[in-house]
This record gives structure tokens, C-alpha cells and sequence, in this order.
């Protein structure tokens, strides 16, 4: 066999090996991006499912899972599109007879003093309206 020929034949298959590859290698970047995202956009309501509430701090609101986005980006507010959310957590509020709740704002608003515990929120979350 001719040295030089063989050179050539590989030399040529990889001259049109590497004229497709950048387009391949953009397709593959395309494809791994697109299921990131739509992994991302599925955890991201499965939070939204585990939290069925959570503060917004742009709105200073109480958002309801109905409310909240789930994007690429994020967990966002679907009123003002912040993602400047607060996850909710289990404590003893002191609003409902110091039971154990899941609040909105995971507590950090109780406040410890000599008569007892008490929320700055009063955001009377789970209270219905007979109740205030």
C-alpha cells in the first residue's frame, strides 16, 4: 500500500468529518439545552406543588401555587414576575393555637416575648373569615 494515498483517503474523510461536526455538535447543544429546561421547568413545579404558597417579597403578598410560575429562570410571581420568593415552613404559630403550621413566610417574623410568641405578619393566614 502507498503510504501517500492512504494519507490522503484519511486526511479527506476527516476534511468532511469536521465540516459537519460543528453543526452536529450545535444540534446536540440545542437538544441537551431544551431537556435542561424542561427538567428545570418540571422541578420547578414540583416545588411549586410542595409549597402550595409562598411569599413574594416585591409584592409583599401571599402568593397561592396558582400564582407562581415556573420558568427556566426560577419560581416567579405571576403577578409582578419577580422571582423574589420566599419558600413556606412548618412552625408553631402562634396565631393558631400554637399548633404546627406550614407558613408562607417560614416564621421569620415571630417574635419571642415574656407573654408568649408573637407574629409581626398577622397575616392571619389559615383563619377563615368567621374567625377574625
Amino acid at each position: 500500500m502507498n503510504n501517500n494515498t492512504d494519507r490522503g483517503m484519511c486526511f479527506s474523510i476527516d476534511q468532511s468529518y469536521f465540516h459537519k461536526t460543528p453543526a452536529l455538535i450545535k444540534a446536540m447543544h440545542e437538544q441537551e439545552r431544551a431537556r435542561a429546561n424542561k427538567h428545570g421547568i418540571e422541578h420547578y413545579n414540583e416545588e411549586i406543588k410542595k409549597w402550595e404558597y409562598g411569599y413574594c417579597e416585591d409584592c409583599r403578598q401571599i402568593r397561592f401555587s396558582s400564582e407562581l410560575e415556573a420558568t427556566p429562570g426560577g419560581i416567579r410571581c405571576s403577578k409582578c414576575k419577580g422571582y423574589n420568593l420566599e419558600a413556606p415552613g412548618w412552625i408553631v404559630c402562634p396565631h393558631h393555637k400554637d399548633s404546627i403550621v406550614k407558613c408562607p413566610r417560614a416564621g421569620k417574623k415571630i417574635v419571642k416575648l415574656v407573654q408568649g410568641a408573637v407574629c409581626q405578619d398577622h397575616c392571619n393566614f389559615r383563619l377563615s373569615h368567621n374567625d377574625e
